[in-house]
């Protein structure tokens, strides 16, 4: 990441934030000496072992002995929105508030399809190769927007519909490469499950559904998802290992029938 450090970390630098962090997971390229050449305005938080992204997100609490508003960025990303401290301040509107994911787009300036999603389940194992195969084709072809919106709104009406305007809305997750929350908030979650390398988000959020937190998608301040790999060929394990993880700390039973239902109860 330490290419993309050079041009984001000027762009933070522009907008005023109290405070940034660089939450350094043990990477083994220049990334350190990067954040660290920009001086006492960036402060390097350097991890001892390498625990994966959910896990390095946690290290913030650490850093913050104060209430904040949290706003994680993920390293390999264009930042969009001006003025966003100000923005993020608009953002959280109540103690009630669990997560707020802003919007990710692709390079292309596309909406990526999984800004947001339903509960971790069967019904979403199954919708989400429906969002994948219908959104790539909403994307590429707008002449079959219209029908595929009409065959496909029942069951993808928790995830982004690509070929609108996106919107605020309630939402079960929120993508982690540009998300807010407050400092209070991410504590009582309990932060992520460091044993996640994958599916980072869908524990934290269902831990602040069960709290009574609502969770919302909030395109105001964007983002480009520039998509550095650095995971290669076990990313696919890894999310395979991560599935198998959340359903046996759920139990079984709540991935297949979540509260007793197919389709997964949702935050209004």
């Amino acid at each position: 990441m330490a290419s993309n450090l050079r041009r984001l970390l000027p762009q933070l630098l522009s907008q005023g934030y109290d405070d940034i962090f660089i939450l350094d997971d043990k990477s083994t390229d220049d990334s350190v000496t990067v954040a660290k050449g920009f001086g006492r305005k960036i402060t390097v938080i350097e991890g001892l072992t390498n625990i994966g992204s959910g896990g390095n997100r946690n290290r913030i609490l650490e850093a913050l002995a104060h209430e904040a508003i949290i706003h994680f960025l993920d390293a390999d990303v264009e930042l969009l929105t001006h003025d966003v401290p100000t923005k993020a301040r608009q953002l959280i509107r109540s103690q009630n508030t669990g997560f707020v994911g802003g919007l990710v787009l692709e390079k292309d300036g596309r909406q990526i399809p999984w800004n947001y999603g339903p509960r971790f389940s069967l019904y979403t194992d199954i919708t989400a190769m429906v969002q994948h195969l219908f959104g790539s084709i909403q994307a590429e072809h707008p002449l079959w927007r219209h029908l595929i919106r009409k065959l496909s709104a029942g069951v993808r009406a928790e995830w982004p519909d690509i070929a609108t305007e996106p919107k605020r809305r309630p939402v079960f997750w929120c993508v982690e490469a540009n998300f807010f929350v407050l400092r209070s908030a991410f504590e009582r979650i309990g932060g992520f499950d460091a044993a996640l390398r994958e599916h980072d988000s869908f524990d934290p959020a269902l831990r602040a559904y069960r709290l009574g937190l609502v969770s919302y998608f909030d395109p105001s301040v964007a983002v480009k998802h520039l998509r550095i790999d650095v995971r290669g060929e076990g990313r696919v394990r890894a999310i395979q290992k991560a599935a198998r993880y959340l359903i046996r700390k759920n139990g079984f039973k709540e991935w297949l029938l979540p509260d007793g239902r197919f389709k997964p109860r949702y935050n209004q």
